[in-house]
Order: C-alpha cells, then sequence, then structure tokens
C-alpha cells in the first residue's frame, strides 16, 4: 500500500481557508452546544490543537527514526479534560493558527527519507509520509465538521 499523496500547496490553502474561517465565526456562537454530545465550535478548535500537538511531536520524532511504544491519544476524554469551552476563542484562534503554520513547516521539510519511518503501533505501522498527508485528511473533516456546525448554530439561532 502506497501512502497517500501529499500536496504542500493544497495544504496551506486549507490552513488558510479554516483561519479565515475562524476569524469569521461571530463570538455568540462559539459556545453554542446543539446536542448534550456534540462538540461546540470552542471544543472542534481543541481537538484540532491537540491534533496539532500530537502531530508535531509524531513528526518531528520521525525524522530521527522509527517510532515504538509512542502512545496514541483519544479525542473525547483529551477535548473533555482540556475544557475547551471554557477557553477564550481568541486563544484558541492564535493558538490553532500559529501551531499550523509550525506543522506545515514541517510538513514541508520532511526529508525524503524519513518518508518511509513508522510509528509501530499495535494495529500495524504507519509511515512518517502516511501521517502527514492523514494530518491534512483529517484537518478538512474537520473545517467540514466545523462549517456545518456554524451553520447548524445559525440556523437555531434565526429561529429563535
Amino acid at each position: 500500500m502506497s501512502d497517500p499523496v501529499f500536496e504542500l500547496a493544497q495544504a496551506e490553502a486549507l490552513v488558510a481557508r479554516f483561519q479565515i474561517l475562524l476569524d469569521g465565526t461571530p463570538s455568540e456562537a462559539v459556545h453554542v452546544r446543539v446536542a448534550d454530545d456534540a462538540w461546540t465550535l470552542a471544543e472542534i478548535v481543541g481537538h484540532l490543537i491537540d491534533s496539532a500537538a500530537n502531530n508535531h511531536q509524531r513528526f518531528a520524532r520521525l525524522r530521527l527514526g522509527d517510532l515504538d511504544d509512542f502512545p496514541g491519544y483519544d479525542a473525547e476524554p483529551w477535548v473533555a479534560a482540556q475544557q475547551y469551552d471554557r477557553c477564550a476563542f481568541s486563544l484558541l484562534k492564535i493558538l490553532w493558527g500559529s501551531y499550523n503554520l509550525l506543522v506545515l513547516h514541517l510538513a514541508a521539510t520532511m526529508p525524503e527519507q524519513t518518508r518511509s519511518n513508522v510509528w509501530n503501533r499495535e494495529t500495524g505501522p504507519l509511515t512518517h509520509g502516511f501521517l502527514v498527508a492523514d494530518y491534512y485528511r483529517h484537518l478538512q473533516d474537520h473545517v467540514e465538521h466545523y462549517a456545518r456546525r456554524l451553520a447548524e448554530i445559525q440556523a437555531l439561532a434565526g429561529t429563535r
């Protein structure tokens, strides 16, 4: 199986597009919970900060060799534990944007010889190249998730 294609220009555009969406989000929408089991917009951004932090570690460490016994992370408990919904959204936006500029730098400067370094997990190995491409696929999924949630919140506000 080959790694998915990573396109730096597409990743840069995705990061820029999401930053614009974050910057345009009305403050009154940020902490609205549409259902008990649904993340708020702040929690979605918090999850994406967690993703950037975890992947930053993976990307940096995989430049040095294979990873064994490196932990994964479980999104729901991380988001709950960090109480992102009680955090100032201005901080979350700045942190997400800054962290993703760093992750873009790591992706853009990934040495070709480290693309095949692997993170050995119980469920099987994942290559550095795969993880970088998958990071941006995951981000794309959550950008769409965020946009749908924002539209839901705006629709609810219009019906009140």
